[in-house]
C-alpha cells in the first residue's frame, strides 16, 4: 500500500516538475522523508525506554530508519529492479556502507556552510541536499544497477 501512494505522489510531483527531476529521485527523497520520521518515532519511544540514553537511542533509530528506506527504496522506489534473495542482504550492507559515508559528507558540509554563513537551517539544508544526493546516485549505481538482474532504464 505504501509503496503504491509513493509511486502516486512521484507521478504526480514529476508532472509538477514537467519531468525536470528523474522519478526515481523524486521518490528516493519521499521515502527518505518517511525515514527522518521513522527514525524520530523510534528515538523518541527509545529514549523513553531507555532513560533518555541519546546515543543509544539515536544509534537505533539511525539503524531502524536506514532499514526502513533501504526496504521501502526497494519496493517502491527501485520497482521495477526489486532485490530479493542473496542480492537483498548484498544490497543491504552496500546501501550501509554507502549511507554511512552520506551522513559524514553531510556533516561536513554542513559544518563547513555553517563556518562560513552562521546560518544553521541553510547550513543543514546544504548538508541534507549534498548527503542525498551522494545517496541517491551512489546506492542507484552500487546497489540497484549492479545487484539488480534486470537493466535499470
Amino acid at each position: 500500500m505504501i509503496p503504491r501512494l509513493i509511486e502516486g505522489l512521484t507521478a504526480f510531483i514529476h508532472s509538477i516538475f514537467r519531468g525536470l527531476f528523474p522519478k526515481t529521485l523524486i521518490s528516493f527523497l519521499i521515502v527518505g522523508s518517511l525515514g527522518v520520521v521513522v527514525h524520530m518515532t523510534v528515538l523518541k519511544v527509545m529514549m523513553l525506554m531507555t532513560g533518555d540514553s541519546f546515543r543509544y537511542s539515536n544509534g537505533t533509530a539511525m539503524a531502524v530508519a536506514a532499514t526502513f528506506n533501504y526496504l521501502l527504496n526497494n519496493k517502491a522506489t527501485y520497482s521495477h529492479v526489486t532485490l530479493s534473495g542473496r542480492r537483498i542482504i548484498a544490497g543491504y550492507l552496500i546501501y550501509l556502507s554507502i549511507t554511512s559515508l552520506g551522513l559524514v559528507m553531510s556533516l561536513l558540509i554542513s559544518g563547513e556552510v555553517y563556518d562560513r554563513t552562521s546560518m544553521p537551517m541553510i547550513s543543514a539544508l546544504a548538508g541534507i541536499v549534498a548527503g542525498s544526493l551522494w545517496n541517491y546516485f551512489m546506492s542507484y549505481n552500487f546497489v540497484w544497477k549492479l545487484l539488480s538482474a534486470k537493466t535499470i532504464n
